[in-house]
């Protein structure tokens, strides 16, 4: 008996396999090398199915071959995991120009990989290196799992949602089970890791005081093992970036602030959530209601479609009085006090 150990294909392998398996695409090959680390006679079954759709003489892309190794991946998704197919852009992404370029610096690691770790040898035999970590942090309804799904739908990848309540379990071995097989899924079909609520699950280790204790440090341990061992995009999303621990934030490439908007952005948000066709009434004034309502994007959003409804119920043009009502709903259902009615001209 020979034990024979096999590595994976080493990176430069694997862009000539994508060369020659499918050569209609070899100008893409460093980033279908980078995005599917695969095996060859995965990404044969890949070419034959993107081969075999393209018969009317339409030339294969990259999207085609995402497609087929999501579709073969079979997928059986655990209790607390969501598989979302993005769709929002970045014009549907209402941030100031530094979070934006923060987000497109994070896609740029993941495009220029060949490049940067391969040609020029950067973080030779690292681990984890092909991996990019992003914390975002900041108040719900700023845009948060918004901006994951943008970042998703960019590199045209599915996004992998992590209920963390439901993935952390009170026995033994069983969190560090679900969490593996959260990675292995992502990894199969190439997916990008949400962690919603992340600080439930990547909080601070506690001074050990007990088994349990001990055990949940061990818990956070295996998380950092696992995510330094991750190739792909992983994103963890909180609402208390102070019960992050600070181990996991030194092993981040990225760590992106999402504020309460002020004026200016939640003016574009009304713009951005009110699509050019709704029939606004002549008294309706955005800059004034972005004003005078300090609200986040997620309020705005949900004022917004409440004051359609209310209008078409009515028979009417989305008035004034629809928005008003519809924000004080959001306020009532917040607990915040409502800061008042807009003055409107004629009372001045």
């Amino acid at each position: 008996m020979l034990p024979v150990e096999v590595e994976p294909l080493a990176p430069r392998a694997r862009r000539a396999m994508w060369a020659s398996t499918l050569p209609e695409l070899e100008s893409e090959a460093h980033f279908l090398a980078s995005r599917h680390a695969v095996e060859p006679a995965i990404a044969a079954e890949a070419a034959a199915d993107v081969r075999s759709v393209h018969h009317n003489g339409r030339r294969p892309n990259i999207e085609d071959v995402s497609k087929s190794l999501q579709a073969r991946a079979r997928l059986t998704l655990t209790s607390g995991v969501k598989l979302v197919r993005p769709t929002a852009s970045w014009k549907h992404l209402v941030l100031s120009p530094d979070h934006l370029r923060q987000l497109h610096e994070a896609i740029g690691r993941l495009q220029y990989q060949a490049r940067v770790l391969d040609d020029w040898g950067f973080l030779e035999g690292r681990p984890g290196a092909r991996g990019v970590r992003m914390l975002f942090a900041g108040p719900p309804g700023t845009g948060k799992t918004l901006a994951a799904e943008v970042l998703a739908h960019e590199i045209r990848a599915h996004l992998l949602v992590v209920d963390i309540s439901r993935v952390v379990s009170k026995w033994i071995g069983e969190t560090e089970k679900n969490l593996a097989e959260v990675f292995d899924a992502a990894e199969r079909v190439q997916a990008v890791l949400l962690f919603d609520e992340a600080d439930a699950l990547f909080g601070k280790r506690t001074e050990v005081s007990d088994a349990h204790d001990r055990y949940a440090n061990l818990e956070t341990a295996y998380l950092l093992a696992r995510l330094e061992r991750f190739d792909g995009l992983a994103i963890l999303s909180t609402n208390l970036r102070q019960n992050i621990d600070s181990a996991f934030i030194r092993r981040l490439e990225f760590v992106v602030e999402f504020d309460e908007p002020g004026p200016t952005e939640r003016l574009e948000l009304w713009r951005c959530h009110l699509p050019e066709r709704a029939p606004l009434g002549g008294d309706v004034d955005l800059a004034r209601l972005a004003a005078l309502y300090p609200v986040v994007g997620g309020v705005i959003r949900n004022a917004a479609v409440a004051a359609a409804f209310r209008a078409a119920s009515e028979g009417s043009d989305i008035g004034l009085d629809h928005f008003v009502r519809a924000i004080r709903r959001e306020y009532q259902k917040s607990g915040r006090p409502f800061p008042g009615t807009p003055l409107r001209p004629s009372a001045h």
